[in-house]
């Protein structure tokens, strides 16, 4: 009995000195003519770099004039004062402190972030609707059809999060997701990171 059981964890310790993870591998990306050469994975984001440096390379990062990462003296400037904002609270996921700021008038919702509650604000996501006008780079917005955001983006779906109603454009870590209504035609855009 003693002897299976040391034979047991010697084929235990040998099986799992077997099993190490190879080394992450940095691969090119290429979107719109230009090559990105993403970081490996080094966190436990499931290999997404959530950088907003990134996302914005990618074309992930924003529309119409407002992109992730944009300072709120810069937002005050292109869109005025906010109808609304919530109050600040902090999130545990990424323990900053997090506000939306609502242009209800304009089918605006900005979730601002900052370091600590008095710190700079800036941009953390964007979701628009109508009445916006504000289109992504690839040229879609509210309105755009489900085969047109198809055709834009074809290369950079996420098809494990996209769906016959949604379509996820770079990853739920940092991109963009369509929603889309009855008609086919997208009624919301969010753009930034949905999960951590």
């Amino acid at each position: 009995m003693r002897t299976l059981l040391v034979a047991s964890i010697i084929v235990l310790i040998i099986s799992g000195c077997n099993t190490k993870k190879p080394p992450n591998k940095v691969e090119p990306v290429t979107t719109n003519d230009t090559t990105v050469v993403a970081s490996p994975d080094t966190s436990n984001n499931k290999g997404v770099n959530n950088s907003n440096t990134d996302m914005t390379q990618q074309d992930y990062g924003g529309v119409g004039e407002l992109t992730i990462g944009l300072s709120h003296s810069k937002v005050i400037e292109l869109l005025g004062e906010p109808a609304s904002k919530s109050k600040k609270e902090e999130w545990g996921a990424d323990g900053l402190m997090h506000q939306d700021w609502l242009y209800t008038n304009k089918g605006i919702v900005l979730n601002m972030s900052s370091e600590k509650s008095q710190s700079r604000q800036e941009i953390f996501s964007i979701t628009i609707s109508s009445p916006c006008a504000y289109k992504t780079k690839k040229n879609v917005g509210i309105g755009s059809s489900y085969k047109d955001v198809m055709a834009a983006y074809e290369k950079d779906i996420d098809k494990s999060n996209s769906n016959t109603t949604t379509i996820t454009v770079g990853s739920i870590y940092g991109g963009i997701i369509f929603t889309f209504g009855k008609d086919d035609k997208a009624d919301t855009i969010f753009i930034g990171a949905a999960a951590e």
